[in-house]
């Protein structure tokens, strides 16, 4: 065969295999994709979750909690996120994002059925002490220590077994404007016949920047009982400029105080038009014993809290707090929250 004959064929016989191997190039990057595809579409895709009954040591009390981990390597969406939240239809689910290098650090995300939350007081507790006995740990009856990162802040806490306490974050602001006891009796009629002792206006406080509650105080605790739940929203909320937020309703009695130990046990409801009852509400409990810890003024001292919460809806939970005020005693310097929690189930939901 003549030279300029065979490299003419050999040319054309290398054109032919670099176009035989894109070819198999693009088929196999094509069958990829469409495996990809395939996988992201399967129906049995799935995520871990449990839930737990939240400052309570007793199953079906206390307030239920959803938390689902979040898949290794990916990220599920604010839509589904607040699509799983629906689903599960609890006051709060919490997304745990998948452990980092440092053991003892998580990060949550905090969702309503409506709306991500900067911070709550019961997703806080019920997910370390999730991670004390299941998630991350062996030993549940070692104390250990885990810093929750949130959109609010880190939140640094102790757990042992099932009780946690976590020093969470806080910017108490007593907004310049309290609620009229008219917007109060608005949104529960049952009032009306109240006595005079309850026209005083009431308090606005936030424990942080998108979490505010109307502090409502009534002089017994058989009132609490008369309240109902699904009335009207409570309005003429005047939040001070740039603290506009989730606000909601906190109705509480003091059951007892003893000035010499710093200590008071209170009975709550947390009632919110959209949201109904809800049966424990750590946050509101924050703010609320942070408001009454600074009404008492003495500065750099403790003032600790029993909060039973509820009750009358049959799922009855204990809230602890501590607050501790500043050198001057008009600021808080910490707030510790504290509860129980127990696991109730656990399984896979389906994507």
């Amino acid at each position: 065969m003549p030279y300029t004959t065979y490299k003419l064929c050999h040319l054309a016989q290398t054109k032919a295999n670099v176009a035989s191997q894109l070819h198999y190039k693009i088929i196999g990057h094509t069958f990829a994709s469409s495996l990809l595809i395939m996988a992201q579409a399967h129906p049995n895709a799935s995520v871990r979750y449990v839930t737990l009954d939240v400052f309570t040591r007793e199953r079906f009390k206390g307030n239920p909690l959803a938390i689902v981990e979040m898949p290794l390597g990916a990220e599920l969406n604010q839509h589904t996120k607040k699509r799983i939240a629906r689903e599960f239809n609890f006051s709060e689910t919490v997304f745990l994002h998948p452990r980092s290098s440092e053991v003892s650090r998580r990060t949550i995300d905090i969702f309503t059925t409506t709306q991500e939350l900067p911070f709550a007081g019961h997703p806080t507790i019920g997910t370390l002490v999730y991670l004390c006995n299941g998630a991350d740990s062996a030993d549940e009856h070692k104390t250990q220590s885990f810093t929750l990162q949130t959109k609010a802040g880190p939140i640094v806490a102790n757990t042992s077994g099932h009780i946690a306490e976590a020093s969470i974050p806080h910017n108490v602001r007593i907004h310049k404007t309290p609620v009229p006891w008219q917007s109060v009796v608005n949104a529960q009629p049952s009032l009306r016949s109240a006595e005079a002792g309850y026209s005083t206006p009431c308090p606005l406080v936030s424990i942080v920047k998108g979490m505010t509650f109307v502090l409502v105080e009534l002089p017994r605790v058989e009132d609490l009982a008369a309240l109902t739940v699904g009335g009207p929203h409570v309005d003429s909320v005047e939040w001070d400029q740039g603290w506009e937020s989730f606000t909601a309703p906190y109705f509480y009695a003091i059951v007892s105080e003893d000035e010499e130990a710093r200590h008071m046990a209170v009975r709550v409801r947390m009632i919110e038009s959209t949201v109904g009852e809800d049966p424990a509400t750590g946050s509101a409990a924050s703010a609320l014993s942070a408001y009454l810890a600074l009404q008492r003024g003495t500065a750099g001292s403790t003032y600790s809290f029993s909060i039973e919460q509820g009750v009358e809806m049959g799922r009855h939970s204990e809230i602890g707090v501590k607050v501790t005020l500043n050198d001057s005693g008009e600021g808080v310097q910490d707030v510790v929250l504290a509860g129980s929690a127990v696991l109730v189930s656990e399984g896979k939901l389906y994507l």
